[in-house]
């Protein structure tokens, strides 16, 4: 049985051949979703962390490439504007034709060069991911009146991720936007010092603060501490190079901020449970697998 909307969905893993696409972008809409896990990912020619909650709104066009990351893993929904309408014309859509309002509005703002991830805090990821699912399973069973069940879940996706930006535009002054303001920090100073500069004491006073509120704070928020995040982002960065890039793992060690090759393989391996040189074996084997593209149902 043919499937009559445009509208699809993928669990993201790296096992999923999105993850080893090159720079590419395409003629409809994708919502991407990180529940667990981190890695890179870039969007309009800016890298991002990406970190459970982040959500990415890429409009038709934009260029991205998610071969960075990582251990990140969530969902990826694509669709065309017809996907989120009734109406019996499936087409391709440009953005400028796209409907107005809630998330239409946001993939705008993303294509005028705000590619940052929104954040949804957990019980927000947690709604989206079980209409993602309700998709999956009505794509994967077809039954009476699918369509309109995608179409319902999808519209449902774009309200509470729309909602959700609305909040963060506003900017108020709720103890969660604060907790996210004071963690986009945090993550910014990672991002400038985890290859050097990068203790405790050091981003603490950057960021105006005591170590112990730093760590304190970061770890109510994330369950992790600032250190854990410095050895996260490391590894994020290690991966990346493993896999794009022809350096020696004494090179690579340098650029991640380990003063010696031993003390990276054996956080790597601590980290990831093998060796640097098996993780790019690893993924040089995936990458001679055929890749095929991804694209959303079309009648």
């Amino acid at each position: 049985m043919a499937v009559s909307v445009p509208v699809e969905v993928q669990r993201l893993s790296s096992e999923n051949p999105i993850s080893r696409i090159p720079v590419h972008g395409h003629l409809f809409f994708e919502i991407l979703l990180i529940t667990e896990g981190s890695g890179l990912i870039m969007v309009d020619g800016i890298v991002h962390t990406a970190l459970p909650g982040s959500v990415f709104l890429i409009p038709p066009g934009m260029p991205h490439d998610a071969r960075a990351l990582g251990t990140a893993a969530g969902w990826t929904l694509m669709f065309t504007s017809e996907g989120a309408a009734i109406s019996a014309e499936p087409q391709l859509a440009l953005l400028e034709d796209a409907p107005v309002g809630l998330v239409f509005d946001f993939f705008r703002r993303f294509s005028g060069g705000a590619s940052a991830p929104m954040i949804l805090p957990a019980p927000e990821m947690e709604v989206v991911v079980s209409l993602l699912e309700r998709i999956e399973g009505e794509l994967a069973q077809q039954l009476a009146g699918y369509d309109v069940a995608i179409r319902a879940a999808l519209n449902l996706i774009m309200v509470q991720i729309g909602r959700r930006g609305i909040v963060a535009g506003n900017r108020t002054g709720e103890v969660a936007t604060q907790g996210r303001a004071l963690l986009a920090r945090v993550f910014e100073d990672i991002d400038l010092h985890f290859r050097t500069d990068a203790s405790l004491e050091s981003a603490a006073r950057r960021l105006g603060m005591t170590p112990a509120h730093l760590t304190t704070r970061t770890r109510r928020l994330t369950g992790r501490t600032y250190g854990d995040w410095i050895i996260e982002r490391r590894m994020i960065e290690a991966r990346h190079r493993l896999v794009t890039m022809p350096e020696s793992l004494a090179e690579i060690a340098d650029a991640v901020g380990y003063s010696d090759p031993e003390s990276f393989i054996r956080r790597f391996r601590a980290h990831h449970g093998i060796t640097p040189a098996q993780w790019r074996n690893k993924a040089l084997r995936e990458d001679e697998e055929a890749m095929p593209t991804a694209s959303p149902n079309k009648s």
